[in-house]
């Protein structure tokens, strides 16, 4: 069994109505701001949103001009380059000396890769301050948080600034697993939380998620929606839950690709497979951009909500225990040098298959197609269950945050259009087959009805 024949020009059409949908409705939540949802081609490639974000960006102005960013990570460096570039002043903290040094080099890097006028990124750069004392963010309109995943360091750092800044500043997180709600438990205010969850890389994907958890103000949540606009991003505005939307599918695709490398599909085939079937990166190199720490800690999270479905795997901590973390470190699932851009193609490395033979059970006999499928499989399993669990207020934001937030390949429609373009049956059918693990029938029943109920609401072309 194979995965449908979709016609892309219809996939094309059913993203752009999407797309549409999710810019009217961050338009109306902010109440003043221009509706260009009407500029987004029924020939939708997510490559074009860009484009139509940097309009609407345009005609937005900022809702928080002095904002104050902890953290000078991978995550930080790229939110304060997009803040200095719709030029806000950025107060940039950090513990650390050696990050504080390298901020203002790295971000001027980032601010270089999009915007190539030298002179432009000098008086951008003028508004960047890199700061030792959290005391500098006392004035701050907003602060946003981008320390690691670590939910008692994050409490630990709200307390602290709760301390220092005023009563009207806001609070932003950059959690990308935690729900926001466990991180506001012990302010005195927590409706001044929201979370605020921006992609890796920061510079290249357009969706951002919101994440306005219960006691949060709903004009606050307003705020952050015309912010994000206003940076340039496609705001999506999500339920608090761990992991949300984003990063319940995308490691589902990780936690598969885990388990795959368990029953022998190896490294680079694996990889391989990944971009056979559409994806721009597999995901083991998605795994040593992103950090096979970060990886763990987020992971985390999932696996201790969602046990029957996500776990951790021995593979993972083998890598750790090596201190392989991916580029940050050199070596990870591959073996990078300095001079090799993130984008490139990473080098194979003969020595890490041998340090993770003992968990590795069988040799596939998968084929390169069976192995991709897999992957798919899994992100829509997730899909449905994000569907069935009511963690968006409409489902379509699924499809448009796997696309255009992670790269799902868009010739599919997103997940869900992949599961609903054939019979309910069928598709339930495909999605076991190529699952390393068994479905209850009590699951399959529901997720039937589910999918059966998706293909009444999405338009598909007759045969």
């Amino acid at each position: 069994m194979t995965l449908p024949g979709i016609d892309p020009a219809a996939a094309a059409k059913y993203l752009a109505s999407n797309v549409r949908l999710c810019l009217q409705r961050a338009s109306s939540e902010t109440g003043s701001v221009a509706d260009l949802s009407g500029q987004i081609p029924d020939k939708f490639a997510p490559e074009s949103l860009a484009s139509v974000l940097e309009c609407v960006a345009q005609n937005t102005p900022t809702s928080f001009s002095r904002v104050g960013i902890v953290g000078a990570g991978l995550m930080g460096i790229g939110i304060a380059a997009c803040h200095l570039r719709r030029g806000c002043e950025v107060i940039l903290y950090d513990n650390a000396s050696a990050a504080r040094e390298a901020a203002w080099q790295r971000i001027r890097q980032e601010l270089e890769l999009q915007l190539g006028d030298s002179a432009h990124i000098s008086a951008l750069l003028s508004h960047l301050h890199c700061v030792s004392d959290l005391h500098h963010l006392s004035d701050c309109a907003c602060v946003i948080e981008a320390v690691p995943e670590n939910l008692s360091l994050k409490r630990t750092l709200f307390k602290q600034l709760e301390e220092l800044v005023a009563v009207d500043c806001i609070f932003l997180t950059n959690t990308s697993t935690i729900p926001v709600a466990r991180l506001a438990e012990d302010l005195r205010s927590p409706q001044r939380l929201v979370g605020l969850h921006f992609l890796h890389p920061v510079r290249e994907r357009p969706v951002v998620e919101v994440i306005g958890q219960s006691r949060a103000e709903r004009s606050l949540v307003a705020s952050v929606v015309r912010q994000a606009l206003a940076l340039g991003k496609l705001p999506l505005v999500v339920s608090d839950s761990p992991g949300f939307v984003v990063n319940r599918l995308l490691f589902a695709y990780l936690n598969e690709a885990l388990q795959s490398l368990a029953d022998g599909a190896g490294i680079a085939a694996l990889d391989q497979a990944a971009v056979r079937v559409g994806f721009a990166m597999g995901p083991l190199q998605v795994m040593d951009e992103i950090g096979l720490d970060t990886v763990w800690a987020a992971g985390r999270i999932l696996w201790e909500a969602f046990p029957e479905r996500i776990e951790a795997s021995p593979i993972l901590v083998t890598l750790l225990k090596h201190k392989r973390l991916g580029r940050k470190t050199g070596r990870g699932f591959y073996q990078y040098s300095d001079s090799v851009p993130w984008t490139a193609n990473p080098e194979t490395d003969p020595t890490v298959e041998k340090l993770l033979a003992s968990w590795v059970t069988a040799s596939s006999t998968s084929s390169t197609e069976q192995m991709g499928e897999r992957l798919l499989a899994a992100m829509v399993r997730e899909a449905l269950s994000l569907v069935e669990e009511g963690v968006v207020g409409d489902w379509r934001m699924i499809d448009v945050a796997a696309v255009c937030g992670l790269g799902f390949p868009a010739r599919y429609g997103g997940p869900l259009y992949l599961a609903a373009w054939q019979d309910a049956a069928v598709s339930l059918a495909w999605m076991t087959q190529r699952l390393s693990h068994t479905l209850p029938d009590s699951t399959l029943a529901k997720l039937g009805a589910l999918l059966a109920s998706l293909r009444d609401h999405i338009s598909l072309p007759t045969t």
